[in-house]
């Protein structure tokens, strides 16, 4: 049971919203593994060849957005708040380039 708490502690830290960014990237960096450069349009395919690379790119610009609020939250916070920013900024920071670095084959695919 306390066990249980500390994790639920831990989800409390990061936030609702940083969660489902969090959740969703890791959604993505498995989707990447489906994704071979060849664009599918009328079955399950879809979601890893045209839907998930879309999302990736947008998130390419919105995860360092929201580490960078991190660090301007951090700089104005109490002594007792900063650890909590320091662990967001390292888990988005891990998220994010295991992110690039899964869908790094697929748009050097794409672009070369």
């Amino acid at each position: 049971m306390n066990t249980l708490r500390k994790i639920n502690q831990n989800y409390a830290d990061f936030g609702v919203l940083r969660l489902v960014l969090i959740s969703l990237c890791l959604v993505l960096i498995g989707l990447s593994f489906l994704a071979d450069g060849i664009t599918y349009m009328h079955d399950w395919r879809l979601i890893p060849s045209v839907l998930a690379p879309s999302i990736v790119m947008m998130l390419v610009f919105a995860v360092p957005l929201d580490i960078t609020m991190a660090f301007v939250f951090r700089s104005d916070s109490d002594e007792s708040e900063k650890p909590r920013f320091n662990k967001i900024i390292k888990t988005e920071s891990i998220v994010y380039f295991l992110l690039l670095a899964c869908w790094a084959p697929f748009f050097l695919k794409i672009l070369s």
